[in-house]
């Protein structure tokens, strides 16, 4: 079977759904299928060495050029352009049996194209766009911008072969707009087994000269945008400054970190401490040096799309304190995870109070979190995107 990976995203680079590619990617070569895979090429169209040598990978690297994250107008138009220059590539292709596309915020433009070519597409949804922008506060549903670009997301779900998403709470968002079979195929982390690193062995502790007697480590690692709580680690963080051993480590990144340290300097808090993005090959690291480890969720956001982090804070085995929709599926399922604790979004006070919490009674291994990930989103999953083209070609 020859399938083509219709991607925006690059190799090249690190970005929140590479561990995701590079698992389907095998997975559909492991299963002996011809692979073509599309994706932008920023700089060398450099690709990770176990997809080097592959005799039935076919890479096509479409030269590209990046648009600022912080401008939405700007990415949304590039993205299209992306989608109509990449079109005429898979029409010369022959014989492809099946799409996959990934993740993209124009997916009218490829499933439209697939559909004339009789294609079958299956199109894989991480987030519910412009739906996303809209609980973020970045567009209005009055916007004539959004009631446009939620039709043609709607016309995509309605058109594409299969649609996958990530959550129960994302199926539930995208039936609400109008399709109704929609399979669900949980994330995963980097690794099936849970991660076992100690603190002498801790690649982020060890660059960064961290010790034990620096105090007790609060830990978020990440994206600093608008899909983050900025301000409810501030009010934590204020809630807990006069607790001079809690220290609040956040490790990352992006278009609202700027906002974010003006606020800590606002506020004069000096356990925040900010570090910038980690090397891809070490990202575990990061949530294995918690003694707890926070993510701080906006309301409605989980209706929208799912922390990538969510597999990774689970395989650490650390306590964790999330906020997110008390009523979403996914916390209803987190709550069930020994030294989890789930809290509304915005409440600072539950969540310094959680950590408090851990602080006073020492940091303990969750003792059913690995096996709840398991259950959930095995790396597995991966070749359950294979069945689902396999079938739909069938």
């Amino acid at each position: 079977m020859k399938v083509c990976i219709w991607a925006k995203g690059s190799f090249e680079q690190w970005y929140s759904s590479y561990h995701l590619m590079l698992a389907i990617v095998n997975s559909f070569l492991e299963a002996e299928h011809d692979v073509y895979l599309v994706q932008s090429q920023y700089e060398d169209g450099r690709l990770p060495e176990e997809l080097l040598g592959r005799d039935k990978l076919h890479v096509i690297n479409v030269p590209s050029n990046k648009a600022k994250r912080s401008n939405f107008v700007s990415r949304y138009i590039k993205s299209i352009q992306y989608y109509k220059k990449t079109g005429k590539i898979i029409k010369r292709l022959n014989n492809i049996d099946a799409i996959f596309l990934a993740s993209n915020n124009s997916a009218f433009i490829p499933i439209k194209i697939a559909n004339k070519l009789k294609i079958p597409i299956v199109y894989n949804v991480q987030d519910i766009f412009p739906i996303d922008a809209m609980v973020i506060g970045k567009l209005s549903k009055w916007n004539p911008a959004f009631v446009l670009a939620r039709k043609l997301q709607a016309y995509a779900y309605k058109n594409a072969s299969r649609v996958v998403t990530i959550s129960e709470d994302l199926a539930k968002t995208i039936r609400e707009e109008g399709r109704n079979d929609v399979d669900v195929i949980y994330n995963w982390s980097y690794q099936n087994e849970p991660y076992d690193i100690p603190d002498e062995n801790n690649h982020f502790l060890l660059t960064n000269n961290i010790r034990r007697e620096d105090g007790f480590r609060v830990v978020y690692a990440g994206n600093i945008g608008q899909m983050m709580d900025n301000e409810m680690i501030i009010q934590s963080a204020k809630l807990l400054k006069d607790k001079t051993d809690i220290k609040f480590y956040i490790i990352g990144g992006g278009s609202g970190l700027k906002r974010f340290k003006a606020r800590i300097e606002e506020e004069e808090l000096t356990n925040i401490l900010l570090f910038g993005f980690q090397p891809m090959e070490y990202a575990q690291d990061n949530y294995c040096a918690a003694d707890i480890n926070i993510n701080p969720v906006p309301k409605g956001v989980m209706y929208t799309c799912m922390p990538s982090k969510t597999a990774t804070c689970l395989l650490s085995q650390k306590p964790t304190v999330v906020s997110m929709d008390l009523d979403s599926d996914m916390a209803k399922r987190l709550s069930t995870v020994d030294q989890w604790t789930v809290v509304a979004p915005g409440d600072a006070q539950a969540m310094a109070n959680a950590i408090l919490k851990v602080y006073r009674e020492g940091s303990r291994k969750s003792e059913n979190a690995a096996k709840f990930l398991q259950e959930l989103g095995p790396v597995e999953n991966a070749r359950e995107y294979v069945k689902i083209i396999e079938c739909i070609v069938k």
